[in-house]
């Protein structure tokens, strides 16, 4: 019950960040896979941009029963871009989360329970312009020594009022440059 009640309270405060600083704030989904369990999950992430380089966002992610590894994460990323290339960034990011693994009882692992703490490192390259930006991420683990890849899109709320081209042209001042937008 508490496990519940912690997800739908990382959800409100989502929502309500979501209304206070929509411009520049993303929500986005990722399809996950992980090739160590081969397992299949989903996350929901929210993108809050605190400066040009540095991002962090706030993730729920799931592994269904169709699995060998039924679990949820509940955590954050700091995400800092690092290589812009044309409209994309190449970014390196920590993450830390809650991990509550659901059939841990199934598995014959050492050190296996449903309470655990779990931190990720990675990187990856998102689309830079535009109100949907397209991303793939790699991850890995460092409590149970596994990858995941993760693809997804991300939507960038008012991406238009700030000046960013949604499919079409832009007027550009004379103080402004591409390559930082």
């Amino acid at each position: 019950m508490k496990t519940k009640t912690l997800i739908l309270t990382l959800i409100i405060l989502q929502s309500f960040a979501i209304r206070s600083y929509a411009d520049g704030i993303g929500i986005g989904l990722s399809a996950i896979y992980n090739p160590q369990t081969e397992s299949f999950g989903a996350d929901f992430r929210i993108n809050f941009k605190p400066s040009k380089r540095l991002r962090i966002v706030p993730q729920v992610a799931y592994y269904p029963a169709f699995n060998k590894i039924t679990e949820y994460y509940l955590g954050a990323s700091v995400e800092l871009r690092l290589i812009p290339i044309k409209t994309y960034h190449i970014y390196g990011l920590i993450h830390g989360a809650f991990n509550g693994w659901i059939n841990y009882s199934e598995v014959l692992m050492k050190d296996a329970q449903y309470n655990n703490w779990n931190f990720e490192a990675g990187a990856g390259i998102v689309r830079s312009k535009g109100c949907w930006r397209p991303f793939l991420e790699y991850r890995y683990n460092v409590k149970w020594y596994e990858t995941n890849l993760r693809l997804g899109i991300l939507y960038v709320f008012g991406c238009n009022k700030k000046g960013f081209p949604s499919g079409g042209n832009r007027k550009r001042s004379a103080m402004s440059c591409p390559a930082y937008d």
